[in-house]
């Protein structure tokens, strides 16, 4: 239930910063199948996969430059948009596209806190910030080893409108918590330094000779996080641990 809860919210974090992010279309004038493209490169097998065999246009917002290559595969001379393409003329053959974006602003940044324990025992992992200015939207994972910690449960919220329903826990078995959150009044949330957004508990199932780390990462959720005027802004972590006692 909470992994489907979750999935619903990404949706409305990506619905809601469609202005800073890349948007490709099968057809001109921004018609046909539509998805987003994240930073990174797409070979032709890949755009295939997402319904589009051959790119007719691009939405490309402010910061975001998008190369188009002449093959499959990131080969050959690339034309580039950095700005919106009603029309797209391919010179045959396959497509394959790199998309960049530059992310300005004060960097969000989140840590995990220290903790220490022995077999059987119940943790309890602060999750904290350090830079949260007129933040609109977030999305991330946290991992750690499954076969050290075993999730608990969240609590202890600290930010408006996050609750239960935010975090996808279909895949806590295998160490990852995902997280989706936005501002419902599309203002944007500023916090403390130091403010403890939420708690992780985890129950201690390893053997005295390991460590795990507890850390954010985009697998499996991609990272994102979107200022009020649809700014995104840098991801700057500081990973936890457990270690034994």
């Amino acid at each position: 239930m909470h992994k489907i809860i979750t999935l619903l919210f990404v949706s409305m974090i990506i619905g809601f910063s469609l202005q800073a992010q890349v948007r490709a279309y099968s057809e001109i004038g921004f018609h046909g199948q539509e998805v987003v493209l994240q930073p990174g490169t797409y070979t032709a097998e890949q755009l295939k996969l997402k319904g589009i065999p051959s790119l007719k246009s691009l939405r490309v917002p402010k910061g975001c430059n998008v190369k188009q290559y002449p093959t499959s595969n990131l080969q050959g001379d690339a034309t580039s948009y950095s700005k919106n393409k009603p029309k797209i003329v391919a010179n045959g053959g396959a497509q394959s596209v790199k998309v960049s974006c530059n992310s300005s602003g004060t960097p969000f940044t989140i840590g995990a806190s220290d903790e220490s324990g022995q077999r059987g025992d119940l943790i309890t992992v602060d999750v904290n910030i350090g830079d949260f200015s007129k933040v609109v939207s977030m999305q991330y994972s946290m991992n750690w080893d499954p076969k050290i910690l075993q999730f608990e449960k969240v609590q202890g919220y600290q930010l408006k409108d996050l609750s239960n329903e935010n975090f996808g826990t279909g895949e806590v078995s295998e160490g990852n918590l995902l997280l989706a959150w936005y501002d419902p009044s599309v203002q944007g949330v500023s916090l403390p330094a130091g403010t403890v957004l939420y708690q992780v508990v985890f129950r201690v199932v390893g053997e005295n000779t390991n460590k795990s780390r507890i850390r954010f990462s985009g697998k499996p959720l991609l990272i994102e996080v979107m200022q009020a005027d649809g700014t995104p802004l840098p991801f700057n972590n500081t990973n936890g641990s457990f270690t034994f006692q």
